[in-house]
């Protein structure tokens, strides 16, 4: 009897190897899928955040900017501040690869500032795209995000 029992539990802990060989590749697939998620959202945020502080600096600026004549500096540093998170040259980008600025400035009160930022997201694990290996087209994972602001001059 006791040897049967034996038997028994070497078959059960050769089950729970092959279930656990079954179950990795979903868990790791949750986890990174996880993973990804979170990325994006975080560069959204942080590409959303920065285009809120270039509207308001540009919302702020643009009166006196038109009056002095210096609406390309003061776009120029928007844009910079949307890019780098700071006005000043040679900053570190707040995020990896480009990020592609419009700002729409009138000089009349009724007009909005209009400034938008476009970034294209590149994930971790697939950079460009999921192989298709020949039985479908390949998923395209590089998404681009864009955010818009909208602010009354200031």
């Amino acid at each position: 009897m006791n040897t049967l029992r034996h038997k028994h539990q070497n078959r059960q802990q050769g089950v729970a190897i092959i279930e656990f060989t079954i179950t990795l590749p979903l868990l790791l697939l949750l986890l990174f899928a996880g993973a990804e998620v979170g990325r994006l959202l975080y560069q959204y945020n942080t590409l959303t955040k920065s285009v809120e502080d270039g509207a308001r600096f540009l919302a702020g600026h643009v009166r006196m900017a038109n009056s002095n004549g210096t609406l390309a500096t003061v776009t120029s540093d928007a844009v910079k501040l949307v890019q780098y998170g700071s006005t000043l040259d040679s900053q570190p980008y707040l995020l990896p690869g480009t990020v592609t600025v419009t700002t729409q400035t009138a000089a009349a009160d009724p007009n909005p500032i209009i400034v938008t930022a476009t970034y294209t997201y590149d994930p971790m694990i697939f950079p460009n795209s999921i192989p298709g290996f020949g039985l479908w087209n390949d998923i395209l994972l590089a998404r681009p995000l864009t955010a818009s602001v909208e602010m009354p001059i200031l």
